[in-house]
């Protein structure tokens, strides 16, 4: 253990100046232990397993041992995102490849992804996308001909596809089943 001299500093209040040899971990870099990451990492899973569902903060904290306040303060932390940021994200995400792949309505795939408001899905969607679901879908099939009857997903290109689809393209899901 390092010793810091308080007295050197000159002033109260200050922060100690390292020693020669005493490391600074920037303010920025917080260290997590191992076990807090992994039971972050498990509550994670467990929503993305459950976005469809109603699942409250509450739930989700109590998968990683945590209040919910400090759960969520973590989970922003630790994935950039809050908890319920992470969910809309898998939400729209899902709902794009059914407005691709799927003939249902929207209302349909609106409850299928877990909203329970027409409105309030369309809203978001529009947020986070810059379109509405049935506009989306139309420019899609505008700029793909219809591509689900004509092409199978792998000849569109890549970026069309992380930009309508989002998440991984078939070839990369292919390769990750694939591997050893």
């Amino acid at each position: 253990m390092v010793r810091v001299d308080y007295a050197e500093n000159g002033k109260e209040g200050m922060r100690p100046r390292p020693q020669p040899g005493q490391e600074r971990i920037p303010s920025c870099v917080r260290l997590f232990d191992p076990a807090t990451l992994a039971r972050l990492c498990r509550a994670r899973d467990w929503l993305g397993d459950r976005f469809h569902e109603r699942v409250s903060l509450a739930d989700s904290a109590c998968q990683a041992y945590l209040s919910p306040f400090y759960f969520s303060r973590l989970f922003t932390e630790v994935f950039g995102e809050t908890p319920h940021e992470f969910v809309t994200r898998l939400r729209i995400a899902r709902a794009k490849r059914l407005l691709l792949s799927d003939h249902s309505s929207v209302t349909d795939i609106c409850f299928e992804v877990g909203y329970e408001s027409l409105g309030s899905f369309s809203t978001r969607f529009h947020t986070l996308t810059g379109l509405s679901p049935a506009a989306f879908r139309r420019e899609a099939h505008r700029l793909f001909g219809g591509f689900r009857s004509r092409w199978p997903l792998y000849y569109v290109p890549a970026c069309y596809q992380r930009f309508y689809v989002g998440g991984e393209t078939p070839q990369e899901s292919r390769s990750a089943t694939s591997a050893p």
